[in-house]
């Protein structure tokens, strides 16, 4: 799956939505109300703070926006950021990465969401032109199942759950 599925601090711009801050499904933290504290909200340890877990690669194309909040829409800008962490954070802009208009940056001060970044994003990697693009490819096309390309994808679902119980899109069949 090319993930060690563990929680990690990777700098991720904290974003949120402008509207219904403190009333919608999901609770955001922090004074604003404009924070994700990640797997802190689960420990209570401040250490735990802007760590989520590691998404699989596999089928990494097929995603629309990358990062929990879906920070990035690009799957260049992700690679971007994973290879300069403190650029990215430092200079990321909600409208040049292109999420919805209704998200807008935390007002959390950009070095305290580095303040406990995994130690193996804290220095920069330089690549050439070359090597990114090299990267991406394989990230877009190395790691991709194309028969999930398919605009039907309903024969890959299994029509009973280990149980035995019919799943209920195909009850009906």
């Amino acid at each position: 799956m090319f993930s060690d599925f563990q929680n990690h601090n990777i700098g991720v711009p904290q974003i949120a939505a402008t509207f219904g801050k403190t009333t919608g499904n999901v609770v955001f933290d922090g004074p604003n109300a404009d924070e994700d504290f990640g797997l802190a909200q689960i420990t209570g340890a401040v250490a735990d703070r802007y760590k989520f877990r590691t998404s699989p690669l596999r089928n990494v194309a097929l995603q629309p926006t990358f990062f929990h909040n879906g920070t990035f829409t690009t799957l260049e800008d992700a690679v971007r950021h994973h290879l300069d962490v403190l650029v990215s954070t430092t200079l990321y802009d909600v409208e040049d990465a292109g999420v919805a208009a209704d998200l807008t940056p935390s007002t959390l001060p950009v070095l305290d969401l580095l303040d406990n970044l995994d130690p193996e994003l804290a220095d920069p990697t330089v690549l050439s032109p070359s090597e990114f693009g090299d990267l991406v490819t394989f990230l877009r096309t190395g790691l991709l199942d194309e028969r999930l390309t398919k605009k039907h994808l309903r024969g890959f679902i299994p029509k009973k759950v280990p149980s035995g119980q019919p799943l209920p899109i195909f009850e009906k069949e």
